[in-house]
């Protein structure tokens, strides 16, 4: 039950701004108003092992991160404006790099790149980082 106590964690913590989306080829597409009020969204994607923290940096520039630890591959949930493994205790900045261990390596960045009006996130395989 840690691990759905984990997502709903994420939830809570992030005001409830969880965007459900579809990836079509690997690929995710978010309007740019769903930032205009929250600069940070937790994306959940269908059929995707992890969420993804999307945090709005500076006008039109993001990033995207994997929200696994990268330490034994437990999501993580946001804890103040980091992140936070619950499985045994490492913490990340709010850009995915390790404040505390285990951990020894950042979070995973995804591509990020906004185009026409749109944030368009390319998905990479969990199982590689």
């Amino acid at each position: 039950m840690v691990l759905g106590a984990s997502f709903l964690e994420s939830c809570v913590s992030l005001g409830g701004s969880v965007l459900k989306v579809s990836q079509n080829a690997g690929k995710i597409r978010m309007s740019l108003s769903d930032f205009a009020v929250q600069k940070t969204r937790l994306v959940r994607v269908n059929n995707y092992a992890y969420d993804i923290a999307v945090r709005e940096i500076s006008e039109g520039q993001f990033i995207a991160l994997l929200m696994k630890c990268t330490h034994a591959g437990q999501p993580l949930t946001q804890a103040g404006s980091g992140f936070y493994c619950t499985l045994h205790g490492s913490r990340f900045s709010p850009t995915g790099i390790v404040e505390t261990g285990p951990a020894s390596q950042p979070l995973a960045h995804l591509p990020a790149v906004v185009e026409n009006g749109e944030l368009i996130l390319t998905l990479i395989d969990p199982s590689k980082v």
